[in-house]
């Protein structure tokens, strides 16, 4: 297996564990001096479709799920994902603080090559099994981002101040109400 690694960029906090952003860009020279074209995904998002859909890891370690992948889809940019992080799971809670608090800002993917050409010392990517995508510490390719990082927490907290600001307001009409009829 091979492993290509872009950049993501935090964007926004929400609900429920959902992160969103490219997972690959297009026409960039990765570290290892591979470029991945566009259409080199079709398959995967094919695969996809059909709900055969990569794995969503921590540093591409398959003992390390924290997540699935729920849509992947081709642009003009790159391959984009859309995946939710399993809260419940003790590494996915981890890996969302981390990516709140923007102490990682890395994603990968893990694929095998179905096809590729060579041009001036560099590998053209332009038929990939995509067999997972990783939230990682150091990516080595440029220009991914991640629109969005969600969680529970935060709405939560906004329920529970609402509910707070509710009850307080309750308090207030109780007691102007016995001043009022006493």
């Amino acid at each position: 297996m091979k492993f290509l690694t872009p950049y993501l960029c935090l964007k926004s906090i929400g609900e429920n564990g959902e992160i969103s952003g490219y997972a690959s860009v297009f026409n960039v020279v990765d570290e290892h001096g591979d470029v991945v074209v566009r259409g080199a995904f079709k398959s995967a998002v094919t695969d996809s479709i059909a709900g055969k859909k990569p794995k969503l890891l921590w540093q591409h370690d398959i003992r390390s799920p924290i997540g699935v992948i729920e849509e992947i889809c081709e642009d003009d940019y790159g391959l984009f994902v859309k995946g939710q992080l399993l809260l419940e799971v003790p590494r996915a809670k981890e890996v969302y603080l981390l990516l709140k608090n923007k102490a990682i800002d890395g994603f990968s993917i893990g694929y095998r090559i179905r096809n590729n050409y060579f041009k001036n010392d560099r590998q053209y990517l332009t038929n990939i099994d995509l067999l997972e995508v990783s939230v990682v510490t150091f990516p080595a390719c440029g220009g991914a981002v991640v629109d969005k990082v969600k969680a529970n927490d935060d709405i939560l907290q906004k329920i529970r101040m609402m509910a707070q600001k509710i009850k307080e307001r309750n308090q207030c009409t109780e007691k102007s109400k016995k001043l009022f009829l006493n």
